[in-house]
């Protein structure tokens, strides 16, 4: 029994690793979206001349 848990770790592991690469890469969109916004409120916000 110890061995069946044992080799079935690794793939919980790398299943694991790959939800929270799967996470950054989201964080990572979120954050480039936040700054695109930013930069477009930033444009609308401008004094007209």
């Amino acid at each position: 029994m110890m061995h069946i848990g044992e080799s079935t770790m690794p793939e919980i592991i790398e299943e694991n690793k790959t939800e929270e690469l799967s996470i950054e890469q989201q964080l990572l969109a979120a954050q480039k979206e936040i700054d695109d916004l930013k930069i477009q409120i930033m444009w609308l916000e401008r004094p007209y001349e």
